[in-house]
């Protein structure tokens, strides 16, 4: 294990940073074309009215609105910039124009209920780029690894951190499954979701939801130290969020499969 570490920090071929660059931002570019539509209608509805003004960035930093047509300019440059990553041309000059631009761009619609904390990784995983050395090498080239460490450590304190805030508002007894059964009954009365109230009446499934809920989000990072349980994690991260998304219709999966494509490089991009 200590020697895997070490190897992290050794220039190895293929270039998997830049495979990586190219798969997290297509796929990103993809999902927030997809959803500009959506996004703008948000925009235009004037979510401060009902949601408040965002979060200053980092807490002292307020983020001016941006007027429509600079919203739909911002959404452009963000996506361009990320297909130009993608093409190759001039990668670190585009991700931090695409860097700059997420936080402009995403601060108005952060009330959407699937931006909202979930695209918190977005920027974590461009700055990374932007500083990796190997992001604008050729994908043959001999590079480094600590970044994709870095990447996959940001993803596991996401679901640490959830872990431990579960634990601090209810300790262990979280895992009994009456914290669940209250959050899908909670859910159901406002969403009127069935698939919520049906496992809300089913005890035992929340107890074991819960649980093994509870022990995926504090053991994520091991995937760090054994690589081969990594498929295993990954399952379970995919079927954590489709349960979470037919009982309660919260979707964490748009934002955060970008990152995932931090565990594919290996397969998708086999350079000689």
């Amino acid at each position: 294990m200590a020697e895997a570490l070490s190897n992290i920090f050794q220039f190895s071929a293929p270039n998997h940073i830049a495979a990586f660059a190219k798969l997290f931002c297509g796929v990103l570019a993809i999902i927030v074309l997809l959803n500009f539509k959506d996004q703008l209608a948000f925009f235009r509805s004037d979510p401060e009215a009902i949601y408040g003004k965002p979060i200053k960035l980092f807490r002292k930093f307020k983020i001016p609105r941006p007027t429509e047509i600079q919203f739909i300019v911002l959404g452009v440059a963000f996506t361009l910039s990320l297909f130009m990553v993608v093409i190759g041309q001039y990668p670190k000059v585009f991700i931090a124009i695409a860097l700059a631009s997420y936080f402009f761009y995403f601060n108005p619609i952060v009330g959407l209920s699937y931006i909202q904390r979930k695209t918190n990784l977005v920027p974590f995983v461009l700055l990374i780029l932007l500083v990796s050395p190997n992001t604008g090498k050729p994908l043959d080239a001999s590079a480094t690894e600590w970044e994709l460490i870095l990447v996959k450590l940001g993803l596991a304190q996401v679901y640490f951190s959830a872990g431990i805030q579960k634990l601090k508002n209810a300790g262990w007894k979280w895992a009994d499954g009456s914290a669940l059964q209250s959050s899908l009954m909670s859910n159901y009365l406002w969403s009127d979701s069935k698939p919520a109230l049906l496992l809300a009446k089913k005890k035992s499934l929340c107890a074991l939801f819960s649980t093994v809920t509870l022990l995926f989000e504090l053991t994520f990072f091991v995937i760090i130290f054994v690589p081969w349980l990594t498929i295993f994690y990954i399952l379970l991260a995919l079927s954590f969020h489709l349960v979470i998304l037919i009982t309660m219709r919260i979707n964490y999966l748009k934002y955060i499969i970008p990152v995932y494509t931090v565990f594919t490089t290996d397969l998708l991009f086999l350079v000689r």
